[in-house]
């Protein structure tokens, strides 16, 4: 058992209660999920527990054994499918087959989701098992424990061909990258370059950095607008205006950012620079903004982080995925 601690970081103890869900198939034949109902995945049915920010039980007859890996979609969401390349936010839990006995599970704390970028051919087996997943979706997926943590130290309880109910709660999908419809270069703005992989180039254009904020909508999204209050899900890039060097960027965690958009004037624990406040306000989701950040509206002193010099202007680019 203590090898599964690996996986999560949390352990947390279930209640009992709860209202049973019938399992079902896709109604939507436009996504191809990764694996289709079986015999052992219909079998299960999920059980909420009764007290707050707890996992939810799954409930079947054992010893449930599983002919490879089996999904089934207890709920199904109205999200936007998660599609190659995008993220999701998820939380999961886990039960032997054998006995029903639970096994380990994230947090199920509403701000403490698990993030992942899908891809069909990753290492990953979330990242592999979670394409075309909604928002809203409820998925339990049957399979072996090798197949789920890797193979283990066998031992009387679990072994390594050991059937796993998985129940995964997908909290929310994102896009891949910005995909609104471009707009006219801006004069005196930074010139984007985005690779096929996501990854942004910038090119300064050959004058003095502008004195005020400077925003661009390279390309405008079709979203929601982000408020104040929001939490905008991002890829983003930043590069010191003077020397044309990047000295943040998204793309090296592997997954998008969360921007938490209070205003630094009027809350005093906002962490967000003043000059990306102002420039994130309002854009929408999908869209993707350059924005120029003179030094009165970014780092206060002593808060420089390492590549950037004391006066120099910023520049970020954002590509808005999401938000909540």
């Amino acid at each position: 058992m203590r090898l599964l601690t690996a996986f999560f970081l949390l352990f947390v103890v279930i209640g009992a209660g709860g209202t049973a869900v019938a399992v079902t198939q896709s109604s939507d034949p436009r996504c191809e999920r990764p694996a289709e109902l079986g015999k052992a995945s219909a079998l299960v049915t999920v059980v909420d527990a009764e007290e707050p920010n707890q996992p939810p039980i799954a409930d079947f007859p054992t010893p449930l054994i599983t002919a490879g890996t089996e999904l089934a979609i207890v709920q199904e969401g109205d999200g936007v499918p998660a599609q190659e390349g995008a993220s999701v936010d998820f939380q999961v839990a886990a039960y032997l087959g054998s006995s029903g006995q639970f096994l380990t599970a994230s947090s199920f704390v509403p701000d403490e989701t698990i993030r992942r970028i899908v891809s069909a051919e990753s290492e990953d087996y979330f990242e592999r098992s979670l394409v075309c997943a909604k928002a809203g979706d409820r998925l339990v997926i049957t399979d072996t424990v090798e197949q789920v943590f890797g193979p283990i130290p066998e031992d009387e309880l679990i072994q390594n061909d050991s059937t796993v109910v998985v129940i995964v709660d997908v909290v929310q999908s994102y896009l891949k990258e910005a995909t609104g419809y471009w707009n006219f270069y801006e004069e005196g703005a930074p010139l984007v370059v985005t690779h096929p992989d996501g990854f942004h180039g910038v090119v300064m254009p050959s004058t003095a950095p502008p004195s005020e904020l400077l925003v661009h909508t390279v390309k405008r999204g079709e979203g929601a607008p982000l408020a104040d209050g929001d939490t905008a899900v991002a890829t983003f890039t930043a590069v010191v205006w003077e020397t044309g060097q990047a000295f943040a960027s998204s793309f090296g965690q592997g997954t998008p950012i969360n921007v938490s958009l209070r205003s630094p004037d009027l809350d005093e624990n906002s962490s967000v620079l003043p000059g990306l406040y102002n420039g994130l306000l309002g854009q929408t989701v999908g869209s993707q903004v350059v924005i120029v950040v003179p030094p009165g509206e970014g780092y206060t002193e002593g808060q420089l982080p390492d590549g950037v010099p004391e006066g120099a202007t910023l520049v970020y680019v954002f590509d808005i995925v999401g938000s909540f």
